[in-house]
């Protein structure tokens, strides 16, 4: 099975520069806990919901900061024509729980999350052993 079979489709990010409050309020309004940080058209990070509170509201961080001050720095990509193993087998490896699914060109196509591989029923223990449950 490929990765396209289980991903969500499409891909909202945000800008290294944009506010924590503009990140919040996209989460918010689109319901996603995370979103892929971008500098112009490449990728450069991750923000999460998590990220925003545990690093910054609650070290009393302004909300006008920019998403880099809560940002990962890492991100992880996938190609949406591999196989859903060799997903797996990322995830695992780097201890992460979502990838940014791209096109042959690297431009993003989605995300893929342990969410989604738990919901297609592929594989359930990947959870246990990046979450260690």
């Amino acid at each position: 099975m490929q990765v396209s079979e289980v991903m969500h489709q499409g891909v909202t990010t945000v800008q290294i520069n944009d506010s924590l409050k503009h990140a919040a309020a996209i989460m918010k309004k689109k319901n996603l806990g995370s979103l892929p940080v971008y500098k112009n058209e490449r990728p450069v990070g991750f923000v999460t919901d998590r990220d925003i509170v545990v690093t910054c509201v609650a070290n009393g961080t302004s909300a006008d900061e920019p998403v880099s001050m809560a940002m990962s720095k890492e991100i992880f990509s996938i190609k949406r024509n591999q196989d859903i193993s060799e997903a797996e087998s990322l995830m695992k490896q780097k201890q992460i729980s979502r990838l940014l699914v791209v096109d042959d060109g690297e431009q993003p196509v989605g995300m893929l999350s342990l969410h989604d591989l738990v919901r297609n029923d592929l594989h359930a223990e990947v959870m246990t052993q990046i979450k260690r449950l």
